[in-house]
């Protein structure tokens, strides 16, 4: 009988150190994942860091006047709109370009104005005035809102513009109306 007992006991021991062994190593398994997660989080973080401390030497170089001087990109805004209702009367519509901004821009500015329909004979534009007004961000690029008033074959008008500038350059144009909300006259 004892000797079923030890038999009994060292099996017991071993199923006992097997599943002790087993348990170890799905443990170590989890520990092995749970580092991969880790050193991923790392990496994901370190590169984040590189790239804010990019960002940081970028902004570091700008100074408080760079943003507020705007002149620059209110120069590109002016001559788009010299562009406009200067030029465009003179030209053929469907070949309108602009130095300073590109085809989709010019298309925009047309069809906001004027409709683009040069069924009609030439449009004779003139600008009355406009009230856009500038700013720019670090990175150089700026945004141009406001009101341009003219006159569209002698009837008095106007459009809502944001323009998107980049290098020199407007890139995109939203047009519209914007009412006046807040209760003055």
């Amino acid at each position: 009988m004892k000797k079923i007992n030890a038999k009994w006991a060292y099996v017991f021991l071993l199923v006992l150190s097997l599943l002790f062994i087993i348990q170890q190593s799905l443990a170590y398994q989890r520990t092995q994942k749970s580092l991969q997660s880790v050193r991923k989080d790392i990496h994901t973080t370190q590169s984040q860091s590189k790239q804010y401390q990019n960002q940081d030497e970028t902004l570091s170089e700008v100074t408080p006047s760079d943003i507020r001087d705007t002149k620059a990109i209110q120069n590109v805004g002016n001559a788009f709109l010299n562009d406009m209702f200067v030029l465009l009367p003179k030209l053929d519509k469907s070949n309108a370009t602009s130095k300073v901004a590109t085809d989709h821009v010019v298309s925009a500015f047309l069809g906001a104005t004027f409709g683009g329909d040069v069924d009609e004979g030439t449009p004779t534009f003139q600008l009355e005035n406009n009230d856009i007004v500038y700013s720019k961000s670090a990175d150089g690029t700026g945004l141009g809102f406001g009101t341009v008033h003219y006159r569209l074959d002698n009837k008095e008008t106007s459009v809502t513009l944001l323009m998107h500038i980049e290098n020199g350059k407007i890139t995109e144009l939203q047009t519209g109306a914007v009412k006046d909300t807040s209760g003055r006259k």
